[in-house]
């Protein structure tokens, strides 16, 4: 599952980055019983999205510290889980991270690095620093090696800074991948995370290493002035699609976890949409202005 919590903040004021919009005496007001609700909040996502077994695997943005993944973890539902995680340290302005978290007993950790934009790249632009693509090569039950990237790509909203970002971030994301490919051409290779922009054929035919599996789908995880949007996506390479790895996966095997709690009425455009956590600075005691996309693997 890929999921952008949206604002998963702690309470406890950090020293690298601003944060102080999400403390109990900031602009949010976010209170420890407020967070300890969000953090339940996100566990009954992951616990809802498969009643049958846990999910084996999940790329979680907009996350901020370890503090908020081992409450997660740990002190919610999701303890008897006995999840694990690895996550980025992101020089991002606000602290915004992405984290991985897997069960040990289906995947095994073999490797992790973080990828970020250069300090060149970004005094040659006079851009400022964001979130880290988050790089994890593991060996799941099937004995199948994976290599994901999560990721969490500048917003639109950015303008001109956001849009050379987001383009820095993607070339830096496909050509590690494509890097992975030339040494393995078999790998198994999973991109997934909010892209922060719809998929199109021009970005699918720069890419031709992977497969881009929201691409002409009807529907969406995200709902901007009354359109769905699959700004959240997942990538996949082709051996995961036609090759000898165990297992398998189509577009029929993605799908976004529109579940009813997740979702509210949509006064202004009609029909629904995510039920969020804020709107601006109201508090709106909902979960996420994302929905969650969920791939289910098949085994041969």
């Amino acid at each position: 599952m890929t999921y952008n919590c949206e604002n998963a903040f702690d309470t406890i004021p950090a020293q690298d980055h601003d944060d102080t919009e999400f403390l109990p005496d900031g602009m949010q007001h976010w209170t420890r019983w407020r967070f300890s609700q969000k953090m339940n909040r996100i566990a009954q996502v992951v616990l809802a999205a498969d009643t049958l077994h846990p999910l084996d695997l999940m790329v979680l943005q907009e996350v901020e510290s370890d503090t908020v993944m081992e409450w997660l973890l740990h002190r919610t539902p999701l303890a008897s889980v006995g999840y694990e995680y690895v996550m980025t340290a992101s020089r991002d302005p606000r602290g915004i991270n992405v984290a991985l978290v897997y069960q040990p007993f289906t995947f095994r950790l073999i490797a992790t690095e973080c990828i970020g934009l250069s300090d060149t790249f970004l005094q040659e632009h006079d851009l400022l620093p964001t979130r880290d693509i988050l790089h994890v090569c593991g060996r799941c039950a099937s004995g199948d090696t994976l290599d994901i990237f999560a990721v969490h790509l500048p917003s639109r909203l950015g303008g001109r800074e956001g849009q050379l970002k987001r383009r820095g971030l993607q070339r830096l994301l496909f050509d590690s991948v494509d890097s992975i490919l030339t040494a393995r051409p078999s790998a198994n290779v999973i991109v997934a995370g909010d892209f922060n922009e719809s998929p199109s054929k021009k970005t699918a035919r720069r890419f031709p290493s992977l497969r881009n599996l929201m691409l002409g789908r009807k529907g969406g995880s995200y709902k901007f002035h009354g359109h769905w949007e699959w700004i959240d996506q997942v990538w996949v390479s082709k051996s995961l699609c036609d090759g000898p790895a165990h297992l398998s996966v189509s577009t029929d095997n993605v799908r976004a976890l529109a579940l009813p709690f997740l979702l509210e009425r949509d006064e202004a455009y009609g029909g629904v949409k995510p039920f969020r956590t804020f709107y601006g600075p109201a508090y709106h005691r909902g979960y996420s202005d994302h929905l969650p996309v969920v791939l289910t693997f098949r085994q041969r």
